[in-house]
């Protein structure tokens, strides 16, 4: 029997031989094991489970924009994929820094009512929605519109949920885009501030003494249609951070780092 194959078919022929080729260099496509986004009004009914893993989980971002908040189970010796779980956006939450199993679930009636005493405003506001993370001795929660997972098994911090352009890399290499919190880097104690600030250096022409410098990283972009785009990527209480900062920021077309340094009130 002749069977005649299209071309995008022998293309693809073409391809799983070159990739399978014992003399061939073997190249790594990133795979992705499964995903979901969970949204509208029809995937929630108190009660429903929504995800769950055995898998250990831990907080490893939370931004300002967007009120994002990322969980993820790490790729291990014996776990050769990363989990992202990704809330959006977050109103109030009531969580812990790691979970040894996680199940996400949509709150029962009886849940939002106690989860409801312990919020600001007394109810989610429109279109959110109460999700329980299942411990063992308490009731964590989260209030968001939206919340998703997505396993896969690229190596690195950046998560997928980072949205980007086709063939534009992103300006800070974190796992999410937007502000961030820093929950990932350890908080300065009150004594490396002052220090910080003691050593910095003043305005000249500011007399009070709670008036120092505040060294700020910034980028210019000149990316296709974000010509001449400038923002704030970091602030600094001494030069000397904020230079380590920029020298560490991997180079690459369309991007120009520099600092600024205003006077900052304290």
């Amino acid at each position: 029997m002749n069977v005649r194959l299209s071309p995008k078919s022998r293309d693809l022929r073409q391809l799983r031989m070159l990739l399978w080729r014992p003399s061939a260099s073997l190249v790594k496509i990133p795979c992705v094991h499964g995903h979901d986004w969970l949204n509208t009004a029809d995937r929630f009914a108190p009660g429903r489970e929504l995800f769950r893993s055995y898998r250990g989980f831990h907080l490893l971002a939370q931004t300002v924009s967007h009120g994002q908040l990322l969980l993820r189970s790490p790729r291990s010796a014996g776990q050769p994929t990363r989990i992202d779980v990704l809330f959006k956006p977050v109103s109030t939450q009531k969580i812990r820094h790691s979970y040894d199993r996680l199940v996400i679930r949509c709150a029962s009636s009886e849940e939002q009512a106690r989860i409801q005493e312990q919020l600001p405003d007394g109810t989610p506001g429109q279109d959110e929605h109460l999700f329980v993370l299942e411990t063992a001795d308490s009731l964590d929660w989260v209030v968001a519109m939206a919340v998703g997972w997505h396993e896969d098994d690229e190596p690195g911090d950046i998560s997928r949920f980072v949205w980007l352009d086709e063939g534009r890399k992103p300006v800070v290499q974190r796992p999410l885009d937007g502000a961030d919190g820093g929950l990932s880097h350890g908080l300065a104690s009150l004594d490396e501030v002052v220090a910080a600030l003691r050593a910095g250096e003043r305005p000249p022409d500011i007399a009070d003494p709670r008036h120092a410098y505040l060294h700020v990283v910034m980028v210019r972009i000149s990316w296709p249609g974000q010509d001449g785009t400038v923002a704030p990527v970091g602030a600094f209480l001494t030069r000397e951070a904020a230079n380590d900062y920029l020298t560490s920021r991997h180079p690459f077309e369309g991007a120009e780092f520099y600092v600024e340094t205003v006077p900052l009130s304290f």
